[in-house]
């Protein structure tokens, strides 16, 4: 299923720079751009995406221009759309806020943006995105550390990691929830990971579907 996505940043380079992370992903589609938060509200109204992407803080002498009170406008009047905040905050209390203002991720804008494609993985897989519960390290691409799977495990974490639930994957499949469930379990007890996020991140670090 393709989630429409609206970003929104003042910083044209930011913009291009979200861009670049999305594009050739046929999960996500760029429906909108917005600089400022009048013009995000005003976008969002008229397109309803899935998903926005924003700044923190985007002043233009706007009221929203404050991050928290653009991200819990955002959470009040469009709540079947999902919030990704970008910022350059890293202190664990505002993070923290951002999420009770109705975050659905946090993602910090320093380094490549990476961060960007285990943020999105997660949220269409229907969860929420906390970067510090994020602490696997994967072996680098094409490591011969990587574990074994068996070809029904690597077949279920594919699914998973494009956005499945289990229940789905096993319609899918024509197998039993139960079973699904199992070879899920499994597959993360090989590869060293203890939740969903982790197991998210370790397949997109390592390149493990390319």
């Amino acid at each position: 299923m393709t989630m429409n996505i609206i970003i929104a940043d003042d910083h044209p380079i930011v913009l291009a720079g979200v861009r670049d992370v999305i594009a050739g992903d046929t999960r996500y589609n760029i429906i909108g751009q917005a600089l400022s938060p009048a013009a995000l509200v005003e976008m969002m109204r008229a397109l309803k995406p899935d998903l926005v992407i924003c700044d923190y803080n985007m002043p233009d002498d706007d009221p929203l221009g404050d991050g928290i009170k653009l991200i819990s406008y955002l959470h009040r009047h469009f709540p079947l759309c999902k919030v990704l905040v970008l910022t350059m905050i890293s202190t664990p209390s505002m993070v923290a806020a951002m999420y009770r203002a109705g975050a659905h991720a946090v993602v910090r804008k320093e380094g490549d943006l990476r961060e960007l494609r285990t943020a999105l993985a997660i949220l269409q897989s229907r969860r929420t995105y906390r970067p510090q519960l994020a602490a696997v390290r994967p072996p680098s691409p094409g490591s011969d550390n990587i574990p074994a799977l068996s070809p029904r495990e690597l077949e279920v974490i594919r699914l998973f990691v494009n956005g499945m639930t289990v229940s789905e994957i096993a319609k899918h499949l024509n197998r039993s929830s139960k079973t699904v469930s199992t070879q899920k379990v499994s597959a993360m007890r090989k590869l060293g990971t203890q939740s969903d996020q982790d197991l998210i991140t370790f397949c997109l670090e390592s390149d493990l579907f390319r």
